[in-house]
């Protein structure tokens, strides 16, 4: 135990007295420190944080509202008009803008502008460049994918829980995701969501591609949802990675990366005259 003449000799060295001043900053620094890291990790949204959904609810709409709540909420998503983003698909870059109300979208790269003006879908010089060399099949690809599971609130679409799952050793909680006929330009699609269950985020989805064979299209490819921001209170995929799928089991990489980076939520769109056809675009119909 130190005495009062202890307390004297420390007071009165210089010595001692810069130490201790260096020893508390280091403290508080640290201090600090400790505090930003868990202000960070609490970001992350855990099982007690989001609420149990009313019991007459069916399973799958109850978990589907989970992930929506881990991902920011419907509500939150539905607050802004558009959304924008820079994609970068192996090396190569696109800026995508889409109207979040009536998805009218505008989609522009080095070599090709695309676009949907609410009722037909263009590209400029043409498709010959797009992937699937389709507007229609294009123009709000990437942003479905981006969207969900936001968008699997839209009218017409059907949320069936698939029971647990496990995939590469890990736990999952599955949804089988159908649409009602006449939603959307290929209602045939199936989705599967794949949701850690200690997080309720979407960690992995399988799908169908309805577009080239309506009525035999295989769930075939799965898509992996890494690196997960914030963007104004809502989470948003950084990094998606397609891989096999087959029998329930996810296969290798079919090396084929998309980056996405400088979202913007947006309170309104900035230029409306972007979505419309300009002169020389080539037109497609959306027809079932």
């Amino acid at each position: 135990m130190k005495t009062k003449s202890d307390a004297y000799v420390v007071c009165r060295n210089p010595g001692s007295i810069a130490m201790l001043v260096i020893l508390s900053f280091s403290l508080g620094l640290l201090s600090c420190r400790q505090q930003k890291k868990s202000v960070t990790e609490s970001n992350e949204p855990t099982r007690k944080e989001i609420p149990e959904p009313p019991e007459n609810q069916n399973r799958g709409q109850v978990l589907l509202d989970k992930c929506l709540l881990a991902h920011g909420g419907l509500d939150r998503w539905k607050s802004y008009e558009g959304l924008e983003y820079q994609l970068n698909s192996n090396g190569k870059e696109v800026y995508q803008i889409t109207q979040l109300k009536d998805r009218r979208a505008y989609l522009k790269s080095k070599s090709y502008e695309v676009g949907f003006d609410g009722k037909v879908a263009w590209a400029l010089p043409d498709a010959s460049e797009v992937p699937g060399e389709s507007a229609v099949f294009y123009y709000n690809l990437d942003f479905y994918f981006i969207g969900i599971p936001f968008l699997l609130k839209d009218p017409g679409v059907k949320a069936t829980y698939a029971g647990k799952a496990t995939i590469n050793g890990q736990p999952y909680e599955s949804l089988k995701i159908t649409f009602n006929p006449g939603v959307g330009f290929t209602p045939e699609d199936v989705y599967h969501l794949y949701i850690e269950p200690e997080t309720f985020m979407l960690r992995i989805l399988t799908y169908s591609v309805a577009y080239f064979n309506r009525e035999n299209a295989p769930v075939n490819s799965a898509k992996l949802y890494t690196d997960y921001i914030y963007v104004d209170g809502l989470l948003m995929p950084t990094t998606m990675e397609n891989f096999e799928w087959k029998d329930g089991a996810m296969g290798e990489s079919k090396n084929y990366v998309r980056h996405f980076s400088e979202f913007r939520f947006l309170k309104q769109i900035p230029d409306e005259t972007l979505f419309q056809v300009p002169e020389g675009a080539v037109i497609e119909e959306l027809t079932q």
